[in-house]
């Protein structure tokens, strides 16, 4: 299956090298002349001398080298990942904030909208239609291969009567005018009655920045869903709130996760929130009826940022393993450079509290990845998989793909795999 990467930051090659180099060297010696050999072969006591004068050069080189600065990843050297690596890239274009459903069969990813979080853009006109669907959908029947559907037909058409309605032109087209909504980091749930509710967050009637979280209802997973009028969660004083996460558990209870978007209210730096004094961003757990969009009770924070998280910690992706392990897969840092990381927590309880894993899960420098993170995970019933997006910089700007993997669980421990088509080929997109 090709590498693995662990959550302790070690991996293992489940394919051993060959020792061909050695085969090479007695090859060549078994074809030549005895005297051939011995010609330049050196006296024992100067294959001695040689060997500590080697040792010696390689134990200073390495000394030297330990105490040089490490280099920091850089866009020129960051952003295209190794042949290697136990994730793909699957889709190309900008497709940042994946959200996975699997129904019937069939793979869905819903994202935020297409200009969302574009930097060092150079496009100058090619890229026209950029953030004129509120949010993004693709199709795959094998999670390999996927198919991106017409922005023009997005499953989400419209949105509530809380979010702002300000036009602005849309980016890279001043000929289209859209709503200054930011559509960001779409997530799904099928209820218990078989319908799907789409939940999204966007910039509140009023705001220039803040957003809250909306809801929609569809009786199919490609749309078109139906917006509600008012907002899940909306509490703009304190930043607004992003990055649903819905989640069902074993017992047939409706949570959602979100973060409490603090650092929209930050005093500035990074993602606004590295002046001192820095903002809370936790990320909460609500419980919700059997409708999906009604909330039961008040929020529990489950996780907050600490000082090795940067500005912030968001985009909740939340599971229960067949353990009875809840994991919460997040990111942390600043999504435009290279401290975004992926991270998770695990905990017997969908309360917590909850433990971190001792290193990230992915990270800048994570064979070529840039500033990976916001993570959607989901099983289809026999494999976890997980889509998740990382920042890569093109001729035209920098952009945020989707890239895939498969996950193995193994107690507290998350593993990541390639995956691979159902001929057993690793396959990248032929996209639409």
């Amino acid at each position: 299956m090709g590498r693995e990467i662990r959550s302790d930051s070690t991996s293992t090659d489940t394919t051993e090298d060959s020792d061909l180099d050695d085969r090479d060297v007695e090859a060549h010696a078994q074809g030549a002349e005895p005297s051939s050999i011995r010609k330049f072969c050196l006296p024992d006591r100067w294959i001695a001398v040689v060997g500590l004068i080697a040792t010696f050069t390689l134990v200073l080189g390495a000394a030297l080298a330990s105490s040089l600065p490490k280099k920091k990843p850089t866009k020129g050297d960051t952003g295209h990942y190794s042949l290697d690596a136990p994730f793909r890239e699957v889709i190309h274009s900008n497709f940042p904030d994946p959200a996975l459903l699997h129904h019937n069969g069939t793979w869905y990813v819903y994202a935020s909208n297409s200009a969302a979080g574009i930097i060092d853009n150079k496009m100058h006109g090619e890229g026209k239609g950029l953030g004129v669907a509120n949010v993004q959908l693709a199709t795959s029947k094998n999670f390999v291969d996927w198919v991106v559907h017409d922005q023009a037909a997005g499953p989400l058409q419209d949105l509530g009567a809380w979010v702002s309605r300000e036009q602005m032109p849309a980016q890279f087209d001043n000929s289209v005018s859209v709503r200054r909504a930011d559509v960001w980091a779409p997530d799904i749930m099928q209820r218990p009655d078989g319908k799907f509710v789409l939940y999204y967050s966007a910039t509140a009637a009023g705001e220039k920045t803040i957003h809250c979280i909306g809801a929609s209802v569809s009786d199919s997973p490609l749309g078109p869903f139906e917006p509600l009028s008012t907002s899940i969660a909306c509490p703009i004083e304190q930043g607004g709130a992003i990055d649903t996460g819905p989640f069902k558990d074993k017992d047939g209870s409706l949570y959602l996760t979100y973060k409490l978007d603090g650092n929209a209210r930050g005093n500035g730096g990074e993602c606004l929130n590295t002046v001192p004094p820095l903002k809370d961003t936790p990320i909460f757990l609500q419980k919700m009826e059997k409708d999906g969009y009604t909330t039961s009770g008040s929020p529990i924070t489950i996780l907050d940022r600490t000082d090795s998280d940067g500005p912030l910690v968001e985009a909740p992706s939340l599971i229960r393993t067949d353990q009875g392990i809840y994991i919460l897969f997040f990111s942390t840092g600043c999504t435009f450079d290279p401290s975004y990381k992926l991270k998770y927590a695990t905990s017997p309880n969908i309360t917590g509290p909850y433990t971190r894993a001792s290193h990230p899960l992915l990270e800048t420098g994570t064979h070529g990845l840039y500033a990976p993170g916001s993570a959607s995970v989901v099983s289809d019933g026999k494999t976890w998989r997980m889509a998740f997006h990382a920042r890569k910089f093109t001729d035209f700007a920098g952009i945020r793909p989707m890239y895939v993997a498969n996950l193995k669980i193994r107690g507290t421990i998350v593993v990541l795999e390639a995956p691979v088509n159902p001929t057993g080929i690793l396959r990248r997109i032929v996209h639409a």
